[in-house]
């Protein structure tokens, strides 16, 4: 049986009791679902404190960054309550740590999946399941990508952790503006499939310069192929995008960060 829910009455702060809800998902049994299966397997580390939702300082020196999610940034909301999520998970617990791809991220940190060495705990399925991450995987690491998007989506479904926040919602293709700007969720039909000499491009509007598209460079279109994607197929179909928008057009560069809906 879970452990209760803290009540306001507890006095229990909104970050302390979002944080006990996340571990409260967490013990619940989050296993890696095979995502791990297969994964060349690094060094145990011994978690020190957080630096952030998806960032741990390491015992000994160096730091981890969990692969294929995001958390809320410091000064973004839900950054507290995330980080204090990754705290109540991980702080003096040792992990094992699972490569694929890059290794390093760009400051120099250890970038991998994690599970707790004693429970299995699989870091990035709790926090995906607490609502404290959203997956935001590369195309140099996305390894168990269909596991993690099963865990963000059934916590959106339910709600939970950043999902209760508008700022976090999956937009409509018409609600992405010419000033927004950074990673984004965005759901619609692909209206239009275009193909120029550099790339391929989604169009979700009938008026192609001024509403929201999709870019796929060329030289990335092999991954997609070999993913199983027909370009041309879209055309019509429901998908769900991820990436980072500017002037209302999201580059794509990796078949996981297309997902194929039905309707």
């Amino acid at each position: 049986m879970p452990p209760p829910q803290p009540s306001p009455e507890s006095g229990l702060s909104r970050r302390e009791m979002l944080a006990g809800a996340a571990l409260t998902f967490a013990l619940s049994g989050c296993r890696s679902d095979g995502a791990l299966d297969g994964l060349p397997e690094g060094p145990e580390a011994k978690v020190a404190s957080i630096l952030a939702g998806d960032l741990a300082a390491l015992q000994g020196g160096g730091a981890l960054r969990l692969a294929g999610v995001a958390a809320p940034r410091n000064g973004e909301p839900y950054a507290e309550a995330a980080a204090d999520a990754l705290d109540a998970l991980a702080v003096g617990r040792t992990l094992r740590l699972f490569f694929s791809g890059a290794r390093t991220d760009a400051s120099g940190a250890a970038l991998a999946q994690a599970e707790d060495a004693d429970s299995r705990l699989w870091l990035q399925g709790a926090l995906l399941s607490a609502g404290a991450a959203r997956v935001r995987t590369t195309a140099d690491n996305h390894a168990g990508a269909a596991a993690m998007l099963a865990r963000e989506s059934e916590a959106r479904r339910a709600r939970r952790g950043l999902w209760t926040i508008p700022d976090y919602d999956v937009r409509l293709p018409e609600e992405v503006g010419s000033g927004d700007a950074g990673f984004l969720l965005v759901e619609g039909r692909v209206l239009r499939v275009g193909r120029g000499r550099e790339a391929a491009y989604l169009d979700f509007s009938t008026d192609w310069r001024e509403g929201f598209s999709v870019r796929i460079a060329r030289t990335d279109a092999a991954a997609f192929e070999r993913a199983g994607f027909d370009m041309a197929g879209l055309a019509g179909r429901l998908i769900r995008v991820r990436g980072v928008v500017q002037a209302r057009q999201m580059t794509v560069d990796h078949p996981q960060q297309i997902e194929r809906l039905r309707g």
